[in-house]
């Protein structure tokens, strides 16, 4: 009778703890996303925002965006800002979560340049493209600074950029063979550029992207399954690869030794051990098709997008919501028939 009632007793004490908020839960975290891609029947490029943690989407600036003109990349700089960017020097911007947007004018040092990727520190924005081009605006798009990379660079497109702080900045790039690969790295916030020479001659490899969590810990991703991963800011870099004959398309970095990639024919792969070893989740929606960009809210969280590696064309978002485990289409092939390229989240703060 007396555990009966000390039972009893913990219990209401425990209902009382939980009400009075003395013992914490996790908080579901939610999320805005947005999406953007190759332009539509009518020349409009594909800009798509999710305000319910990626279950529904909407397009965006559709009365903005001019025609003819592509979307290669997005990024969040938070609820609110969000910059997008794309062909023949296709740059704009939102400060009110894409309720309006507006064209940033780069006339001045891009006209035609094809714009491939874009990285933030802080109110400095990076936009790299073809021919080596590497600018940067420090009063939000007002002005716009050429970076001089060395001579080299103008051969490649620069697909990849990310500043890790104020000063070190890495760029990486590709061209057609021979040596298909660049890898670019400033330490004085963008003034000067050095090339980093990689072991086992892999700058041969296209490189495509490149991400970090510090000054020390980095990933370079590329062709056909290729990656290098540096955990002492470049003094050494570990080789990894090739994975298999698919292309390392998009990468995200959750921590310093756990990211996701999204990769050539519906691959989507998942380390925790900074690469030493993969795992392949299972993927979801129509079948044969690039899945070009990837972003994750936490390790649970992540969107995926995709497109078409042939004829009819199409674009797909995928979401996982259980760290991969699981990936349930939220846009399918029927519902946008036109290539989608990358995707960027944002967590929403009430």
């Amino acid at each position: 009778m007396k555990m009966k009632r000390l039972i009893w007793v913990t219990g209401l004490l425990l209902v009382a703890f939980v009400i009075g908020g003395c013992i914490p839960f996790p908080k579901v975290k939610n999320y805005r996303a947005w999406v953007v891609g190759q332009t539509d029947s009518n020349g409009i490029a594909m800009l798509y925002f999710s305000d319910d943690s990626g279950e529904t989407w909407t397009r965006q600036a559709m009365d903005t965006l001019p025609e003819g003109k592509s979307l290669e990349d997005v990024l969040s700089v938070d609820q609110n800002r969000v910059w997008a960017c794309g062909s023949d020097g296709l740059l704009l911007k939102t400060t009110n979560g894409g309720s309006d947007w507006e064209i940033v004018g780069v006339s001045e040092v891009a006209t035609d340049s094809f714009f491939s990727f874009l990285s933030i520190f802080e109110d400095r924005i990076w936009v790299s493209g073809d021919e080596g081009l590497v600018i940067f605006s420090d009063d939000y798009g007002g002005s716009w600074t050429v970076c001089d990379l060395p001579e080299m660079a103008s051969e490649y497109i620069i697909q990849g950029i990310h500043a890790i702080n104020e000063d070190v900045i890495y760029a990486v790039g590709n061209k057609s063979t021979p040596r298909a690969g660049i890898v670019l790295k400033s330490e004085d916030g963008g003034q000067t550029w050095e090339e980093i020479e990689l072991p086992n001659n892999y700058n041969d490899n296209g490189w495509i992207g490149v991400k970090a969590t510090d000054e020390n810990h980095i990933v370079i991703h590329g062709g056909q399954g290729h990656y290098v991963v540096t955990a002492n800011g470049g003094k050494q870099w570990v080789t990894g690869g090739p994975l298999f004959a698919k292309d390392l398309n998009s990468l995200v970095m959750l921590d310093s030794s756990t990211y996701w990639a999204a990769c050539d024919f519906d691959t989507i792969i998942l380390t925790e051990n900074s690469g030493i070893s993969w795992e392949e989740q299972p993927p979801a929606g129509t079948s044969n098709s690039f899945l070009l960009g990837i972003d994750a809210l936490d390790r649970s969280n992540a969107l995926v997008v995709g497109s078409s590696a042939g004829y009819p064309q199409f674009g797909k978002i995928l979401r996982t919501k259980d760290g991969g485990k699981n990936w349930e289409v939220v846009l399918s092939a029927e519902e946008c028939p036109f290539t989608l390229a990358h995707v960027s989240i944002a967590e929403k703060r009430m």
